[in-house]
């Protein structure tokens, strides 16, 4: 690799080149250069335009040429190698640009990968975001800016049945689409309490907790105490928490006696992988079908009353907000003028033919009653029609009467009159 040493600055020296700098350059020169500088770090230090307040330092210190170096990159941030080789040519020191060649570019090359490297930083840890994580999954989505991840179940087995698991796992994500959460395989690193995490898992993250049981299961305490978690869990919810696996034949822990458990070595038609997707899978139609119905409940809720009648009535004419047609307004338009553009003649007609009619000057508008369907507890709803009907004249109307006297009258009236009928007819 070449590297450009006029762009590399000298600070980039290591303590191994200057050490073999001031090696050579210590030791006095009798023989000056060609321009009359001495070959040794008096021209180096003449060269670096040291102040003269720095010389007596230089001439006591017993590294002399390592400290002209030093002072010469604190006085001058841009000096580079290049300007180096310079001066070491300029005081004819051809033996140090030759020894020192291959550690200046091994310097350098050093350097700028440090300052590439450096270009890209680490990100900031956010404390609220960094708790959330538990699983390498989250890790991913959070970069998406996604929530964390949810799952369909938790594997909770012994390690000693890992050729089940692992068969296990390859059926239900691959073939049938579940999403599984594995101790071994999802927790992330440098989590403070692992069982914390795993309860945490097992209670907020995963729908189901999948329990291979087997006689290996048994003999590990922390599944015993996941498996009573998710007891407590499942009867705090009320939710269908545990689903017991029967890998191997064996005494069933207290928590699983009262479960269906599903078998595996169980034969015939019986069909444990079904069964499990089954068991874990959670029921997504139900709950889309609550949303809706949650959805029109809100709606119908917003609504009239006499919308709701309309709605409840098979044979009216309703239609939904969303349904609803446009209105054809040049139509409206035209049928408004026509309505005024009535004949003047035929309005004055009309009007005069009611004036005429003095029987029905008195008028009133009745309430019509207005049943709902049954089942709603004799709910009635006034609906205001505008209906003309003629009331009865008062006129030839018996007076009423609360006396005694009138009604006995009427009966002795009644029983003459129908004793005379009888006598006529026999005669």
């Amino acid at each position: 690799m070449i590297v450009d040493l006029s762009t590399v600055p000298l600070v980039a020296l290591s303590a191994e080149s200057k050490h073999i700098i001031s090696v050579l350059l210590n030791p006095p020169k009798v023989i000056p250069s060609e321009n009359g500088l001495p070959r040794d770090w008096r021209g180096l230090a003449h060269l670096c335009n040291l102040s003269g307040e720095l010389m007596p330092l230089v001439t006591s210190h017993p590294d002399p040429a390592t400290y002209i170096l030093t002072a010469w990159q604190q006085k001058e941030q841009s000096i580079t190698f290049k300007d180096l080789q310079i001066v070491l040519e300029e005081i004819e020191r051809w033996d140090i640009l030759d020894d020192t060649l291959e550690l200046f570019e091994r310097d350098a090359a050093r350097y700028l990968e440090q300052e590439q490297k450096a270009q890209t930083s680490a990100e900031i840890i956010v404390n609220d975001v960094d708790e959330k994580v538990l699983t390498v999954d989250d890790l991913h989505r959070l970069r998406q800016g996604l929530e964390s991840q949810y799952y369909d179940a938790f594997l909770l087995y012994a390690d000693e049945d890992i050729n089940f698991v692992t068969e296990m796992v390859d059926k239900l994500e691959n073939q049938y689409n579940l999403k599984l959460c594995l101790k071994d395989r999802d927790l992330i690193g440098g989590v403070t309490f692992e069982h914390e995490a795993v309860m945490t898992l097992i209670s907020e993250r995963c729908n189901r907790l999948i329990v291979v049981v087997s006689s290996n299961f048994l003999k590990s305490s922390a599944n015993k105490f996941f498996l009573n978690y998710a007891q407590a869990l499942s009867i705090d919810k009320k939710q269908r928490k545990i689903i017991p696996c029967l890998y191997e034949k064996c005494q069933l822990p207290p928590q699983l006696s009262y479960m269906f458990v599903l078998d595996y070595n169980r034969v015939g038609l019986y069909d444990f992988w079904g069964k499990l997707r089954d068991s874990v899978q959670a029921p997504n139609k139900i709950k889309e079908t609550a949303n809706i119905s949650h959805i029109k409940e809100i709606y119908y809720s917003n609504l009239d009353i006499s919308d709701k009648d309309k709605k409840d009535k098979p044979n009216s004419k309703y239609v939904e907000p969303m349904e609803l047609k446009e209105f054809n307004i040049k139509d409206e338009v035209e049928k408004l003028n026509k309505e005024k553009n009535l004949d003047h003649s035929e309005c004055t007609s009309v009007h005069n033919a009611k004036n005429n009619n003095k029987k029905y000057t008195q008028f009133l508008q009745w309430k019509r009653w207005k049943h709902t369907k049954k089942g709603q507890n004799d709910k009635k709803e006034y609906v205001p029609i505008t209906e003309t009907v003629s009331l009865p004249s008062l006129e030839g109307l018996d007076t009423l009467s609360t006396s005694t006297e009138s009604v006995t009258k009427k009966h002795k009236t009644r029983f003459i009159n129908k004793y005379v009928k009888k006598v006529l007819i026999k005669s």
